[in-house]
């Protein structure tokens, strides 16, 4: 009998040390889904953006440096392991016309893989991400905040201060791709490119050709000249990222050569300035933002407005009334028609001040950027894998 009591009470006992645990465990706030819990899920992949090549896409550029940092190794990797098979092929292809081998130069590469299934010693970034332990987000908002706040440092991050940061960020990636171009092309390795060495394809008859339509030799070697500020026929480091990157160069002769080409590109007749026709044609389709309500309207009605609006543009861009616009003339509309990293440095920090701004007084406290931390991180995700709209960890 006296078995039996101790029995039970042992097990009221235990009964009771559950439910005091449950009790405390529920008022712990790191149990809590609210707000204040701001790490990933176990589990929630932070994947690593593919990095599109087409030259109208211009992916978002990482808010954070870390997030950033991996990227590049990821886009080196798969660049190197690009670069390193050219190379190969064309080895073989050069083996089998002077031998006359039978070689088979579409065979992959096996000495640098992106690809961990491929490589198992190969050690993707994606993990050190993936981990909330290793990469917490509010932890990271909290040190990248100071770095945001400096003009003036006064506990707020404003818009242009979000711009400024988009922006160094931005041409740090820029630079980074034209480093790894330079190290494709510069073969004497003296750290000067010449003309042969990037179009190493063509003759020395091609080369000397002046066509300068889109992507003709002579296209290439007016803009080669026109990036060349010492005129010695080789283009430096800062040179050669005017070539690959003309729209953020700082150097009048290439932005005034980038004017030039937009005219080019819609002087339908070939004399150096658009008309009104030209420009309604072709230009302000660029210009123009698309309404939202234009579905809703008659063709007729959208054309018969777009005309109005494109003539009222036309006579602003028109400074001396002359009834064309000339290079100097669409200045001041060219970071729409040909955007760069401040464009889209633009673009970037308008969208999260409009996401996390909550009082709506234009700028950012911390407590603002850390109640919206995925807004910050969004670009690095993987949409596909994850709907955060049901988790309040990710509100």
């Amino acid at each position: 009998m006296a078995a039996s009591t101790n029995s039970t009470a042992f097990i009221y006992l235990l009964l009771v040390v559950a439910i005091m645990t449950l009790v405390l465990v529920s008022h712990d706030p790191s149990h809590q889904h609210s707000r204040s819990h701001r790490r990933t899920l176990p589990g929630k992949r932070i994947k690593v953006r593919a990095v599109h090549h087409d030259k109208n896409h211009h992916d978002p550029i990482a808010f954070d440096p870390i997030v950033a940092d991996f990227e590049r190794r990821k886009e080196d990797r798969a660049w190197e392991k690009q670069y390193f098979e050219d190379q190969y092929k064309k080895w073989g292809e050069q083996v089998q016309s002077a031998e006359g081998i039978n070689f088979h130069s579409g065979e992959p590469l096996k000495v640098l893989k992106a690809d961990p299934v491929e490589d198992p010693d190969y050690e993707d970034p994606e993990e050190y991400l993936n981990d909330e332990d290793q990469f917490n987000i509010t932890n990271r908002l909290t040190l990248l905040f100071p770095l945001l706040d400096i003009n003036p440092r006064d506990d707020f991050v404003s818009l242009l201060e979000l711009q400024e940061w988009h922006l160094v960020q931005g041409r740090k990636a820029m630079q980074h791709r034209s480093d790894r171009e330079m190290e494709t092309h510069d073969k004497n390795q003296d750290g000067l490119i010449s003309l042969q060495e990037y179009l190493p394809h063509l003759t020395e008859e091609e080369r000397g050709q002046n066509n300068t339509e889109f992507g003709e030799a002579g296209w290439y070697k007016e803009q080669f000249e026109v990036c060349d500020r010492d005129n010695d026929g080789l283009l430096n480091v800062t040179e050669f990222n005017d070539f690959l990157h003309p729209d953020d160069s700082n150097n009048p002769r290439v932005r005034q050569w980038c004017r030039l080409e937009q005219i080019r590109t819609h002087d339908t007749n070939k004399d150096g300035k658009l008309s009104w026709d030209e420009f309604h044609h072709g230009m302000f389709e660029h210009l123009r933002d698309e309404q939202d309500t234009d579905h809703l309207h008659p063709a007729d009605q959208i054309e018969a407005k777009k005309q109005v609006q494109s003539k009222e543009k036309f006579a602003i861009l028109d400074k001396n009334k002359d009834g064309y616009l000339t290079e100097d003339e669409i200045a001041s509309v060219m970071e729409k028609l040909r955007p760069g990293e401040l464009y889209y440095a633009k673009q970037q920090s308008d969208y999260l001040l409009h996401e996390a701004d909550e009082n709506k007084d234009g700028r950012l406290t911390l407590d603002e950027m850390l109640n919206h931390p995925y807004i910050f991180y969004s670009t690095a995700y993987d949409e596909d894998e994850f709907d955060y709209s049901q988790h309040d960890e990710f509100r």
